[in-house]
């Protein structure tokens, strides 16, 4: 297992080859059974085929896994010239050219890599910006979030360049043409990688809190600790105050719902502001510091980052008066995206209730 690991950190997509290589050795042999006992080649060609079939699917896994890209193209500067102004300022106009900023309805960012034409084409950058997120933060919390996705960048630890990413999306890639319900292949691989899915998943844990944690290294390193602290303790607080005001009684409604309620996202944007109290923002930083990391959670937990970052305890939060979602998009883009994410939201509760 560690073995594995080791090869799929190294050559990423093209460790695929320690599966491969005993179908390859055993085929030959195989063959030779049509002349030496057509019999036994008759029976083993049962397992013999749909080994065949998923070797080669795994080698044309490598051509195309983590290759796939993207058509989405983002949001543009014309609607958030702002947050395209700061992001330049950040990562450099090199890396801003290669950028697609895109927009979710999460309290939290996001970087990744997307190879294009196999590699033979300059990878396309991904951000990842939540519109609760930018309720929550002001243009210098903002600045101290990008700067820790772009640490991600410079140290080469996100998704897409990470080998065993790669090396994953390979199986991914085969699943999505042999699914495992529905085809011989598929199926067969699924049972054969069994052993491997909580080692993999547990490694791939193990890799992205050890990421997280370098990031947050990088920002004490390069002076900017204490706005990199103000920021992750400003997205703490305000996970931990909407799970309490929006969440949790979003949950009890749906217990027994006949029709959807009303939607996430607009109850987030309105209660937000409600952080703008200094006593209340305070003390749901405190809870937010004070809770233990989950053993499946892809990030270290909070009080760990803040170590990281150089504080044994939380500091004073400056709540925000001007939040970045009011300064730096245009306000008429945000109702279409925030229309749109709950009106996705209430069809898809809306078919699960009937």
């Amino acid at each position: 297992m560690k073995l594995l690991f080791v090869a799929a950190r190294r050559f990423g997509r093209f460790a695929i080859l320690l599966f491969v290589a005993p179908v390859v050795g055993l085929f030959a042999p195989w063959l030779s059974l049509l002349d030496a006992n057509p019999i036994l080649f008759a029976v083993s060609a049962v397992l013999m085929l749909p080994l065949s079939m998923i070797a080669v699917a795994m080698m044309v896994g490598t051509l195309f896994a983590g290759g796939q890209g993207s058509s989405a193209t983002g949001i543009s500067k014309a609607e958030a010239p702002g947050l395209w102004e700061l992001w330049e300022d950040i990562a450099g106009a090199k890396r801003a050219k290669r950028t697609v900023i895109m927009i979710s309805n999460e309290l939290n960012a996001g970087v990744a890599i997307r190879r294009r034409l196999f590699g033979l084409r300059r990878a396309r950058i991904y951000l990842f910006i939540g519109l609760p997120l930018l309720a929550v933060t002001d243009r210098e919390a903002l600045a101290a979030i990008l700067a820790h996705e772009d640490a991600h960048l410079l140290n080469r630890d996100v998704n897409g360049c990470l080998n065993l990413a790669e090396f994953e999306a390979t199986f991914a890639f085969v699943f999505a043409y042999a699914p495992p319900e529905s085809t011989v292949s598929g199926s067969l691989l699924n049972m054969l990688l069994g052993w491997l899915a909580k080692p993999l998943a547990a490694e791939n844990i193990r890799l992205s809190r050890e990421a997280e944690l370098k990031a947050d290294r990088h920002a004490a390193q390069s002076g900017e600790a204490k706005e990199s602290a103000r920021a992750l303790l400003l997205l703490g607080a305000a996970d931990d105050y909407f799970d309490e005001a929006v969440f949790q009684p979003l949950k009890r409604e749906l217990m027994g719902a006949a029709k959807p309620p009303k939607p996430p996202l607009q109850r987030l944007l309105s209660v937000a502001s409600q952080l703008s109290d200094t006593e209340l923002l305070q003390a749901h930083a405190r809870k937010a510091s004070a809770k233990p990391g989950e053993i499946d959670d892809e990030h270290p937990s909070c009080a760990e980052r803040l170590a990281a970052l150089g504080y044994d305890e939380i500091i004073h939060l400056d709540p925000v008066s001007e939040p970045a979602l009011s300064k730096l998009v245009d306000q008429s883009v945000v109702q279409q995206m925030v229309v749109a994410f709950d009106d996705d939201w209430t069809m898809r509760v809306a078919n699960s209730l009937q």
